[in-house]
């Protein structure tokens, strides 16, 4: 059986500032690579990329695009009509009847129990800028009156009540900031 003969392509090659660069492969038309059949369509390329002084040949970074497919967008998360944390309750129970004990699903008790009712939980108003820096500098003339009040104190219960009262304001200062 007779051999068949390889075809081996010399690209150009060339040295710029100390370093090999070498044209792309895909400056000529050759469908014994791989990605002949994504690029056979498109412009031969005139790209020159920096290589090792035995490199034989090279795909510049915008023809190894071409080859690969865009990625898979997906639309994400699509909910189900459950509420957040259903599998973790102890019972749950759907619109549909089907009942669920931590996650997993009680097809022998379909239907036998109400629909779990969940309220929706009442979230806090954000602040303002401005509604912060007044509640801010409010914590800060109290925290003043507090430490002067403090240093005119003479028992010792009067100025532990003072320092609780520091420490109190300081939290409500640190959630504030």
């Amino acid at each position: 059986m007779a051999r068949k003969k390889k075809v081996t392509h010399q690209f150009k090659s060339r040295i710029r500032d100390g370093q090999h660069e070498m044209i792309c492969r895909n400056s000529i038309a050759d469908e014994s690579y791989f990605a002949w059949e994504h690029l056979k369509d498109s412009t031969r390329c005139n790209r020159w990329t920096r290589v090792t002084a035995n490199t034989t040949s090279v795909l510049c970074s915008f023809c190894t695009c071409k080859t690969v497919p865009p990625p898979e967008i997906r639309k994400g998360y699509v909910s189900k009509g459950r509420p957040r944390g259903w599998q973790f309750m102890k019972e749950f129970v759907d619109k549909d009847g089907n009942v669920f004990h931590k996650g997993v699903e009680q097809t022998k008790l379909k239907g036998t129990r109400p629909v779990t009712k969940i309220e929706p939980k009442q979230s806090k108003r954000k602040l303002s800028k401005g509604e912060k820096a007044n509640l801010e500098q409010s914590i800060l003339q109290q925290m003043a009156m507090v430490r002067g009040q403090v240093k005119k104190a003479r028992f010792k219960k009067d100025i532990k009540s003072g320092q609780s009262q520091l420490k109190r304001l300081e939290r409500q200062l640190k959630k504030i900031r």
